[in-house]
């Protein structure tokens, strides 16, 4: 899960399905891939590009620091 991540998106209100559009792919991908639905979260180019588009105020490792889920 990216914590951090989505403390940035809450303060932005920066939606699940705005970064979909940005990377042209499904809300539902998006959504599992930030909140830790999957183990491959989420590739670096998609990061590298929502980093520079929506959050280049904060610092990328802080961003995409990733927790792994507690299951």
């Amino acid at each position: 899960m990216y914590k951090n991540l989505i403390i940035a998106m809450k303060s932005k209100n920066i939606t699940f399905t705005q970064i979909a559009d940005l990377l042209g792919c499904r809300y539902q991908t998006v959504s599992d891939n930030i909140q830790g639905g999957t183990e491959r979260g989420i590739y670096f180019d998609d990061a590298k590009k929502i980093w520079k588009v929506l959050f280049p105020e904060y610092d990328f490792m802080w961003l995409f620091y990733r927790e792994k889920n507690s299951a």
